[in-house]
């Protein structure tokens, strides 16, 4: 009787344990999306109308305002064109 009585005790600790780490691992993160996470932001070339992923463009400041070109051909076709805006 006592065998008996210890192995329902052993089986229901082993489901208690069993049931508190699956809740554990399967519980989602409170504080980020359940989506997964975006790689990076696509933006537009202002000069040449492309996009391109953010991380991988080309930063200009200017007035303020920080510009993102494709290339540095971009960029400083950008520069050539607001020269000849303010002359």
């Amino acid at each position: 009787m006592k065998l008996i009585l210890l192995i329902i005790i052993a089986y229901l600790a082993y489901r208690a344990a069993k049931s508190w780490v699956m809740r554990n691992l399967q519980a989602p993160d409170q504080n980020g999306p359940r989506h997964p996470s975006i790689d990076d932001v696509m933006v537009k070339d202002p000069v040449c109308g492309i996009y391109f992923p953010q991380r991988e463009g080309v930063a200009l400041r200017r007035g303020g305002q920080t510009f993102l070109f494709c290339s540095a051909a971009c960029r400083d076709r950008f520069l050539e064109e607001q020269k000849g805006i303010r002359s």
